[in-house]
This record gives structure tokens, sequence and C-alpha cells, in this order.
């Protein structure tokens, strides 16, 4: 149950991570260069109409979307750092235009991981993790910080043109 639960943080954080952190990115170069200066591609605004679309939810996959994190489990998982996660799996900007609009899952590179039990697939795009989004390396480090007081892990995804939501609670409580 333990492997379960270290599992779905693994992978929402893995989800979450820049693909220029990442040992394992996408071969296809970005289409936005992050020294563009004013042209940088900007954040997607949570009232963007991009996301606010309503989008009908995804049927549920054969893996889980909700449960509990044992805190003790998600410390050990936080110490490890980011770059652990992201050898089990590949991911890539997903872009709409020119606008940044969250990280695409491309594979699970270890198919005998226990992300395998987590209701992921190829080709969600996460767009969030607890309200906020993950798009540079800054803010991959404020919420990786935040999850050591959090009390749920909440991550908002698309699955094609659906919306998709894991929520995790993280016990014992703060």
């Amino acid at each position: 149950m333990h492997a379960v639960r270290l599992a779905i943080v693994v992978a929402l954080m893995a989800l979450m991570a820049p693909a220029g952190c990442a040992p394992r990115v996408s071969p296809a170069p970005p289409s936005f260069d992050e020294d563009l200066g004013p042209r940088r591609v900007a954040d997607v605004p949570p009232d963007d109409p991009l996301l606010a679309a309503e989008r009908p939810t995804a049927p549920a996959g054969p893996g889980l979307r909700s449960g509990t994190i044992a805190r003790d489990r998600l410390l050990a998982v936080l110490d490890a750092g980011p770059p652990s996660f992201l050898r089990q799996l590949e991911v890539a900007p997903k872009m709409s235009g020119e606008r940044f609009v969250g990280w695409e899952l491309v594979q699970l590179v270890d198919r005998a991981s226990p992300l395998a039990g987590v209701d992921v697939a190829p080709g969600d795009v996460l767009l969030s993790v607890n309200g906020q989004p993950i798009s540079r390396p800054d803010q991959l480090q404020l919420l990786w910080d935040s999850l050591r007081t959090a009390n749920a892990l909440t991550a908002q995804l698309w699955r094609g043109t659906d919306k998709l939501t894991l929520e995790f609670a993280i016990e014992p409580r703060l």
C-alpha cells in the first residue's frame, strides 16, 4: 500500500517537472524561447478562456484518482529531489499557439514502476498542482517546498478534451 502511495506522489511530481530539468526529454525542440525578453511566453492566467472552458470529466482509467499519501513517505520523496522522479517518465511542453499550457506526458519510461497504478496516460497534460501552475523551475521549487506542509495534493489535467482531477489526502494532517 505504501508503494502505491509513493507512486502517486512520484507520478504527480514527475508530471509537473520542467523538461529543462529532466534527464529524459522530448527530442523535439520547444516552440518557444524563454530568452526572448518581451516576447517570452507567459503563463496561462487562471481566468484564460482556454482553461475556463467547460469540459466534461474524463471517465476513470484503470489507475487511482484519489487516496491517501503517508506524510513520512512524501517527505522521503521530497528529500530525494525532483531528478529521482524524472527518470521514470518523459514529458514535453504542451503549447496552444505561442502559449504554454502545461506538461504533456509522452511516456512512462519504466512500465514496471508503481506509476502504472496511477490514472495517468500518455497525452495527459498537467495544468496545475494544488492550484499552482508549473511552467518554470522556480514554480516547481515553490510547489515542491509547499508540499512539506500541505494536507492534500490535487492535480488538474486534461485528457484529450476532458478534464481530470487527481486528489490525494496527505496523512497525518498538519
